[in-house]
């Protein structure tokens, strides 16, 4: 493979936040990806929030203030009982974006996803505001083949699924459903934690009529983060190839994430979260 173009490496910080001789840190496990040695999973930044509408900037920086937090961590979970130090862990670098160009960026992050997809890794990707979603599941499609299926579980306080908008954070869910030659169907598309008032009616028929399931943030409390997380798997892998997992900040509640965009209270605690990624 030659180099991919628009992927910027990234330095990997290599100083441990303190002296400890019987752990092993993350930065010691993750190494610089040259583009040519097999991985298990490959880490790739996108610092892009032009597709933000409400003026609270700032999920650009996500994945520099991301990869500091995980740079300072060890390998090793004693609450879990894994060592993710067994796995090969590259950092790909950042996607080189087009700040003021939406349609650009996505462009790019299509070309790189899928070239990063076809070295055999599992990428990790690390945002930017939520309209990256789009091209990523894109790559996915393109990487595996016209005829793959694709499931999505979406963790989001809401449905973004906007019609008649451009440009925008809030729109992935119907563009992935419009896509060429049909990869992501609404019966397949699990979303966990929608909450608030900020849809009507219209968006609720939508959602019946492509056959989304959505499971509130009043569900996951009455009924239990794990029974959610049972159905959401089983609607996003009935009869697909594969799973895209994608989680927005937002459905945090706005004690947990104070800094996201749309803040919001009623939502998820971190420990539902994290439990529901560890699944």
């Amino acid at each position: 493979m030659g180099r991919i173009p628009f992927l910027t490496p990234v330095v990997v910080p290599k100083i441990p936040p303190f002296p400890e001789p019987h752990v092993k840190w993350m930065f010691e496990a993750v190494e610089a990806w040259d583009q040519s040695c097999p991985a298990d999973v490959g880490i790739v930044g996108v610092p892009f929030d032009r597709g933000v509408v409400i003026p609270r900037v700032g999920a650009r920086l996500g994945p520099k203030s991301v990869r500091e937090t995980l740079y300072n961590s060890t390998t090793y979970s004693y609450e879990l009982d894994v060592d993710v130090s067994s796995l090969k862990v590259v950092d790909c670098g950042d996607v080189d974006v087009d700040i003021m160009n939406y349609g650009e960026t996505h462009r790019r992050v299509e070309q790189v996803l899928k070239q990063i997809l076809g070295s055999c890794m599992i990428p990790l990707i690390i945002g930017g505001d939520h309209s990256l979603t789009y091209p990523c599941v894109k790559a996915l499609h393109r990487s595996e083949g016209e005829n793959a299926k694709i499931g999505v579980i979406d963790f989001d306080a809401h449905l973004d699924c906007r019609v008649d908008w451009k440009e925008c954070h809030g729109l992935w869910v119907r563009e992935i459903q419009e896509m060429e030659g049909n990869p992501v169907e609404g019966r397949n598309i699990a979303q966990i934690g929608i909450r608030g008032f900020g849809y009507s009616t219209f968006y609720r028929d939508y959602v019946k009529k492509m056959g989304m399931r959505v499971f509130t943030a009043r569900e996951v409390k009455d009924r239990g983060v794990h029974a959610v997380i049972e159905d959401s798997v089983k609607v996003a892998t009935d009869g697909t190839d594969m799973v895209y997992i994608s989680v927005d900040i937002d459905v945090l509640d706005q004690a947990f994430a104070p800094g996201t965009g749309v803040p919001s209270p009623g939502g998820l605690d971190s420990w539902e979260l994290l439990s529901s990624i560890f699944y």
